[in-house]
């Protein structure tokens, strides 16, 4: 299953993933058995993509995420003199209304993101993504100063209890049954911290309260259905766990070997009665899925590889596999439920509908809202560090993985 820090902040909004740089991601291929993630039918064209949180509007418009799971760099520094900047080179990035951003402080959050996509990108083309995402990172502490100041004059307080509240309701939304301490595992396995999660979610609900209601009516949502209906065919999907021993491209036979008597094994303890998701929590080699004892929740036949979805759409709920292998290792596969295929209705479909435009409508508001405070604000660059026009890159620069552990996931 493919669930991230940015899936799980969309259930707020991915307004503060407009901000905040630094967990993307990674759209550069993988490991597993999921092919190039799909938007869940009914998609909505217009929607704003999950933190795959996963707002581009997924928000590589504003290029901003979720930040990345590390000690939280102390991004904004008052200094009573920082709209004085020296003509040397003196550690300031920029000011903003008086407010100091070091270098370093950004230089840390780029580090993060290049340590994640390093070995991802070209090694001639380290350098050139390096200064682009410093821009972009850059760019998004300035909005982010700028609406915390927002928020401080419009006396806008977000509790503990508000975030606590709106964190337990976005994990009890996300399917495969995740619960608190799941979620926290995922973290863990991830690298990242409840603490920043939380500090997301709080800048998030702070933006929503700036932007104030917004709301879709039913015409709009219906002539969104009766525009988009091929969107709300939804194929068969079967919902399935797995066990994955990875064998890597350039294996030796001997690792080849050891990997299936490994999977085989695991098998007949499948096939005596041994508990599958126990199992996969601990011989798994996907790291998305095992966390959720190999659940990989609904998928259709395009989602998989084929040998995995041919296995898989081949059986009734409560069979088991036998090993099934694909281009990523050996694997068990057990189906747990089914879904016939066809038209989802307007009214089954009405609320992902609303949400969704929803989303866009305040992504539209979110833009306007940046233009307008940036527009009033005092925003210094020290000689020399004024920013320059981006140049196109022969590549889009790869996201770093936010996926929690990500269910292995690669592109047919």
């Amino acid at each position: 299953m493919r669930i991230s820090v940015r899936m799980v902040l969309s259930g707020v909004c991915l307004l503060a993933v407009m901000v905040l740089y630094g967990c993307q991601e990674s759209n550069a291929p993988a490991t597993g058995v999921k092919t190039e993630a799909k938007e869940a039918k009914p998609a909505v064209k217009a929607e704003v993509k999950e933190a795959k949180p996963e707002a581009k509007t997924e928000v590589e418009e504003a290029k901003t995420e979720t930040k990345a799971a590390a000690p939280e760099a102390k991004v904004m520094v008052a200094e009573p003199n920082a709209g004085k900047v020296a003509a040397e080179d003196n550690g300031i990035a920029v000011t903003v209304n008086g407010v100091v951003i070091k270098d370093a402080d950004v230089d840390a959050k780029v580090s993060v993101y290049m340590e994640r996509i390093a070995a991802q990108i070209p090694p001639n083309m380290i350098e050139q993504y390096k200064t682009r995402i410093r821009d972009q990172a850059l760019e998004g502490m300035i909005v982010e100063q700028l609406l915390a100041e927002q928020i401080k004059k419009e006396g806008i307080n977000i509790t503990d209890k508000d975030v606590n509240d709106k964190l337990n309701e976005i994990i009890a939304a996300q399917p495969g049954g995740m619960t608190m301490e799941s979620f926290k595992a995922m973290l863990v396995a991830q690298g990242q911290s409840l603490d920043v999660v939380k500090g997301q979610i709080k800048k998030t609900l702070g933006y929503e309260k700036l932007l104030g209601t917004v709301e879709v009516n039913d015409a709009e949502a219906r002539a969104f259905y009766d525009e988009n209906k091929e969107d709300f065919n939804k194929p068969e999907q079967v919902k399935a766990s797995h066990i994955l021993v990875k064998v890597a491209p350039t294996a030796t036979p001997e690792e080849k070997a050891a990997a299936k008597a490994k999977i085989d094994s695991l098998l007949k303890k499948v096939k005596a009665g041994g508990d599958f998701a126990a199992l996969a929590k601990d011989n798994s080699d996907d790291p998305g899925s095992k966390i959720m004892g190999g659940d990989l929740g609904f998928f259709d036949r395009g989602t998989m590889v084929k040998e995995f979805a041919d296995a898989a759409f081949a059986m009734k709920v409560g069979q088991v596999s036998n090993v099934v292998e694909t281009q990523f290792g050996y694997h068990i596969i057990k189906v747990t439920d089914r879904k016939e295929g066809g038209m989802t209705t307007f009214e089954n479909a009405k609320a992902d509908i609303v949400k969704s435009l929803q989303d866009k409508k305040k992504n539209e508001l979110f833009k306007q809202l940046i233009e307008k405070v940036k527009a009033g604000a005092k925003i210094e660059y020290p000689p020399g560090k004024e920013p320059k026009p981006m140049k196109p890159m022969m590549q889009r620069p790869p996201r770093p993985s936010t996926q929690a552990p990500q269910s292995e996931s690669a592109p047919k």
